[in-house]
């Protein structure tokens, strides 16, 4: 799977990133030996980090076993992880291509900020979870629906370390979608008990959230 994106694309992201605060780094976890999309998730952020002087890529080849991967947590490849002024639990797993290329775009310009564009009781009830949760969004490149997800998801773990939040491109993960029962996406699976069938509205998705941590 090539990305390659056409000039409109290009300098309408390049405005977008003229609302990036603080500096950003993508740590890219790759390997070159079975890894399908690795390539290709290398070459679309590096084609994402041209487009401004605060992304800076940080390459992390070979087994996940070594000390930096566990100690961001990364248990699959193609892996990538947004830290901006502070290191964030956001992870991206498989290639954030199609709408999910938004998600990616989104979560930059979060993670620059550190915060959440969401309204304040939200934020304060995000911030007010004292428990860890961690939250997989099940995605495709042709849903239209999935990058919202996943933004709202990473925008969790922007607003309070003990979220974390991770992406899965459903194609590439199978044996995952298997375990989940992922029929249709997006499908949010929060701390391994409680389930969102597609878009959630904020309100509910915060609902869920100490749903999770109550079970």
């Amino acid at each position: 799977m090539v990305v390659e994106m056409d000039d409109a694309t290009r300098e309408q992201v390049r405005e977008m990133f003229s609302d990036i605060d603080n500096d950003v780094i993508i740590h890219l976890f790759i390997e070159e030996k079975s890894c399908l999309y690795c390539n290709d998730v290398k070459d679309l952020v590096e084609q994402v980090a041209e487009l401004s002087e605060k992304i800076k890529i940080v390459e992390h080849k070979g087994a996940l076993d070594g000390p930096i991967a566990k100690e961001m947590g990364v248990k699959f490849h193609p892996a990538l992880v947004l830290h901006g002024k502070d290191k964030y639990n956001i992870k991206f797993y498989g290639i954030p291509a199609g709408h999910e290329f938004g998600a990616l775009i989104g979560s930059i310009i979060d993670v620059s900020k550190g915060t959440a564009p969401l309204p304040p009781d939200i934020i304060e009830d995000i911030i007010s979870i004292d428990k860890p949760i961690n939250i997989k969004v099940f995605v495709t490149p042709q849903c239209p629906y999935c990058p919202n997800m996943t933004r709202l998801a990473h925008q969790a773990a922007i607003l309070n370390p003990l979220i974390t939040s991770e992406m899965y491109e459903s194609l590439e993960f199978q044996q995952l979608t298997e375990k989940y029962e992922v029929f249709g996406v997006p499908k949010t699976i929060i701390n391994e008990t409680t389930t969102i069938d597609g878009l959630s509205p904020v309100e509910m998705f915060v609902e869920k959230l100490f749903e999770a941590i109550d079970t």
